[in-house]
């Protein structure tokens, strides 16, 4: 059983999300037949679990990134981005992708999040990126379960693959969320927050 308690429910961000009745864009499958196709450490089709990035630059669309990841792909690409208007899909996600590092790039699904500027478009990116997660959970058969207590689930922030398993020291999205939040809702917005949309858009899947 999953409780959600008063600090989380509290959330400004995802309070605003239900008011408003905002609601996710549907996934659009742009998949690239340039990257390398490797299997999750337990087999083709088999992760365990979601990453969530966000790129850290303030100033890129989601076209140009895309475009950046198809040329460096070699140092690292993620299986889809997202923003305010969309989900784009651009690597099968029944591949690995080069997020995190090892270990974590044979464990998971991962995806970036391009930096929003404004009070809406930050809620819908939010919106899009917990439907997408949940999706992912759902696609895979995988139980929602926060990563950032033990290292151990199904919902992953860089900042925690890093944490708990190494092979990285990235901390993203956390900065993000919380400046962003700040900036445009007067509180910080948490992974905790974030998780508990996901389990939002995960119940209303199942």
């Amino acid at each position: 059983m999953v409780v959600a308690d008063t600090q989380v429910s509290a959330s400004a961000v995802n309070n605003y999300i239900a008011s408003h009745n905002i609601t996710n864009v549907s996934i659009t499958k742009q998949i690239w037949g340039g990257f390398p196709k490797y299997k999750y450490r337990h087999g083709k089709g088999k992760p365990e679990g979601v990453v969530v990035h966000e790129t850290g630059n303030s100033n890129s669309t989601i076209f140009d990134e895309i475009a950046y990841m198809k040329k460096n792909y070699r140092n690292a690409f993620v299986h889809t981005f997202i923003d305010d208007d969309h989900i784009i899909n651009i690597a099968n996600t029944d591949y690995l992708c080069w997020g995190v590092g090892y270990p974590g790039n044979a464990r998971f699904v991962q995806f970036e999040q391009v930096q929003m500027h404004s009070k809406s478009s930050f809620a819908h990116e939010v919106e899009n990126a917990a439907y997408y997660t949940a999706y992912i959970l759902n696609k895979y058969n995988l139980k929602p379960n926060d990563a950032a207590y033990d290292g151990k689930g199904t919902v992953w922030s860089h900042n925690s693959v890093a944490k708990h398993l190494g092979g990285s020291d990235h901390t993203d999205p956390v900065g993000y969320y919380s400046r962003t939040s700040k900036k445009y809702f007067h509180h910080k917005y948490t992974m905790k927050q974030f998780y508990h949309l996901v389990l939002t858009n995960y119940h209303n899947l199942s």
